[in-house]
């Protein structure tokens, strides 16, 4: 390499053009001002699970003093409406949102807007299904942030005498969706979700606190809409073949009807059963049990037995319905077997001064509870082809 060569070589190892050096000298300083400055922070993440380092750097503005600048190299994805973790010295976690990134034109790092996200909002989709997000919640007393909020992105939205106003990470939320803060109930009244791409911004007036359905030290609004699961499984061990897919009977209700969900599998015995390619299969002679739950909601789960051999499946039935009855009211109940029913199933039940029994088909009942006000358990058998199944049943107050 001649003198040349290695003047260019010098001259050009920033890049060669004039934009190419400046920017990539601007990426090196950053790089430096990294690694020396007392505001850097490596223990930084967010909830979707990518983890970075950054500088974060406090406003000199006093009018947005709640706002913290967070920057970051240019190859790290983060995203607007992400929440930050950002652990203490004292061992507390806080959490940010980003809710605003900075424009550049040839950017040599990035850099965010960040809040500190103050309460874990909690509340019941269109679904049944209970959510929760880290937000940034204001009272009418503390407006600063939400009016640059709505000032930045020249938002409109009706502001009645008490109100609130809530930045978090965008869901599909709609409007008279309640939340409960401090033992306060709110109402959505308006939202906007795409002036800003990844936050949804809403506006709350006051709502009053329902004693019956909202769990206030929770902060559960409108219990009385979330989704009423039930996983009901036949009560006798389910035979299976070595090598054969496990497909276990069950029956699982919302809200008192037949649902399709995600249901998830876990097995004791991984000599017996266990998951192969995906597929949960038996694997060898034994018993074990397995839990079958509902993937949205692992608490809702039920434990039932397989039986792994080289024996032809044996017949097994349960009764498929509700587990209660309101006062007052019916429900239909049904015989479901391994196999095609095709005799006659015969319906009883123990304690008929709680409810009565009406036969609707070779394999269908409907129990009908009292209108009397009594409460308690019955039990509802079905016998077929010499053996009683049974399922217990609570009458229960209408509220």
């Amino acid at each position: 390499m001649n003198y040349l060569d290695v003047y260019f070589s010098r001259v050009n190892h920033l890049g060669e053009t004039t934009a190419e050096r400046i920017r990539n000298g601007g990426i090196r300083s950053f790089e430096k001002w990294m690694a020396e400055s007392p505001h850097t922070l490596t223990n930084l993440s967010v909830e979707r699970g990518l983890y970075f380092s950054g500088i974060v750097i406090r406003s000199k503005d006093k009018e947005y003093e709640k706002i913290m600048f967070l920057h970051v190299a240019n190859d790290i994805p983060l995203l607007i409406g992400d929440i930050m973790n950002w652990p203490l010295d004292d061992g507390t976690t806080e959490k940010w949102i980003l809710i605003q990134e900075e424009k550049k034109v040839n950017g040599t790092y990035r850099t965010f807007w960040i809040v500190r996200c103050n309460y874990l909002m909690k509340w019941i989709d269109s679904n049944g299904h209970l959510q929760q997000s880290w937000s940034y919640f204001v009272s009418s007393l503390d407006s600063k942030i939400k009016g640059n909020f709505r000032t930045w992105h020249d938002l409109i939205t009706p502001q009645p005498n008490k109100y609130a106003e809530l930045l978090m990470p965008r869901y599909p939320i709609d409007r008279a969706t309640n939340f409960i803060v401090e033992e306060e109930s709110w109402s959505v009244i308006e939202y906007d979700h795409t002036s800003v791409p990844g936050i949804i911004y809403l506006s709350l007036t006051e709502n009053k606190i329902n004693l019956i359905y909202d769990d206030v030290d929770n902060n559960i609004a409108d219990l009385d809409k979330m989704a009423d699961y039930q996983l009901s499984v036949p009560s006798a061990p389910q035979t299976f073949k070595i090598g054969e897919p496990i497909e276990p009977i069950f029956t699982l209700m919302k809200n008192g009807k037949i649902c399709d969900e995600e249901i998830g599998y876990k097995t004791a015995d991984k000599k017996v059963v266990r998951f192969v390619d995906d597929v949960l299969t038996a694997v060898g002679a034994g018993t074990t049990d397995i839990i079958i739950y509902l993937k949205k909601y692992p608490n809702i789960s039920k434990t039932l037995t397989i039986k792994v051999s080289n024996e032809e499946k044996q017949f097994m039935a349960y009764i498929d319905g509700n587990n209660s009855i309101k006062l007052d009211r019916q429900e239909s109940y049904t015989l479901i077997g391994t196999e095609e029913i095709n005799d006659k199933i015969s319906f009883h039940l123990e304690n008929t001064d709680l409810a009565a029994l009406r036969i609707d088909a070779s394999n269908k009942c409907t129990v009908i509870a009292n209108a009397r006000n009594k409460l308690g358990k019955v039990i509802l058998v079905a016998s077929y082809n010499g053996i009683d199944y049974t399922k217990e049943i609570s009458i229960i107050p209408l509220w």
